[in-house]
């Protein structure tokens, strides 16, 4: 298969997009190490996917507002897996409070969770990577990055960084076999956004703003990390991939 006997870490994937993500790749033969600080939610996912096979996932606790625990934990994946193929960086909060609002606090666990927590994550898995002379890092970022309403300031501004800490590595780790992209999804409906969907008004709105007429699945976009991950799309490196229906070209 596909992704047979390689070694795959995904943050945030005790849940959402992530744990899809995780699901996508162990049901393509690999080993998935799951990175989430819920824990009991990360064993359930994992255990669901050992059931399905035929690849494997084991859960590992890791608060990623900490570069001391990504650092433990990360050594932890090495140490009992040996290498590292594959990261795809998962994990993510969003906010949308008015520019006028934003406390230090909030702007805190936004930076440290999707960006601060992306980048060392990252940089813990290029160090093996370059040891090993190969390996994929996908980092999930947004549409957002790039397209405003005025009302998710730190998480654009911490998703544009995501884009350019992927750039960088690229071009660094080029010379060491290793690709490094971003997946920027638009509006995805996920367990945490389904609650949107009782906002007919609301709905109906973003609908009509998206040309393909409906929010993304997280299929979709797990299809987009799947290409990128996969062996066989070695030297598509630096690019930042759209799955938002078409949000951004749309006038």
């Amino acid at each position: 298969m596909e992704f047979d006997g390689r070694i795959c870490v995904v943050t945030g994937a005790a849940s959402g997009i992530g744990r899809e993500i995780a699901r996508s790749l162990a049901s393509r033969g690999a080993t998935v190490a799951i990175l989430d600080v819920q824990l009991a939610k990360a064993e359930e996912a994992a255990g669901q996917i050992c059931d399905e096979g035929p690849g494997s996932a084991t859960a590992f606790a890791c608060d990623l507002r900490s570069v001391v625990e990504i650092e433990t934990t990360m050594s932890a994946v090495v140490e009992r897996f040996g290498r590292v193929d594959v990261l795809v960086n998962a994990a993510g909060l969003a906010n949308r409070t008015a520019a006028e609002d934003i406390t230090e606090a909030e702007w805190d666990l936004l930076n440290d969770v999707n960006l601060k927590a992306t980048f060392f994550v990252a940089q813990h898995a290029y160090r093996v990577m370059v040891a090993q002379k190969s390996g994929k890092i996908i980092n999930i970022a947004s549409h957002r990055a790039t397209t405003t309403d005025g009302h998710h300031l730190v998480y654009a501004a911490t998703k544009a960084g995501v884009q350019a800490i992927s750039r960088d590595l690229a071009v660094a780790g080029g010379q060491h076999g290793i690709d490094v992209n971003t997946v920027s999804p638009g509006y995805v409906l996920t367990p945490m956004t389904e609650h949107n969907l009782e906002n007919d008004e609301w709905l109906t709105r973003l609908q009509s703003r998206i040309p393909i007429g409906r929010l993304l699945t997280m299929s979709e976009v797990t299809n987009a990390v799947l290409f990128l991950a996969s062996p066989s799309t070695s030297g598509i490196t630096g690019q930042n991939m759209l799955v938002d229906g078409g949000w951004t070209v749309h006038e």
